[in-house]
């Protein structure tokens, strides 16, 4: 089942620098601040990343760049 909407898009953890979600089949993505950058989980448990630059560094833009690769890359 694809996300409808970015508000369908819930955090699994929030903190200053960083938040990360889960999607429906089990990757995690985590958006860095400091990186300007949004991480896709290259296979479970492993917490490591492959990194999406962002255009604006932002919380906003960062959920936009998640729901795109959850749907992308999983529906």
């Amino acid at each position: 089942m694809a996300l409808r909407k970015i508000s369908d898009l819930k955090p699994a953890f929030s903190g200053d620098n960083v938040t990360e979600w889960q999607s429906p089949g089990g990757t995690r993505y985590r958006y860095e601040r400091d990186r300007c950058a949004v991480g896709q989980e290259m296979g479970p448990g492993t917490e490591a990343y492959d990194w999406h630059v962002l255009a604006h560094n932002d919380l906003t833009h960062a959920k936009r760049k998640v729901f795109e690769l959850i749907n992308e890359d999983e529906f």
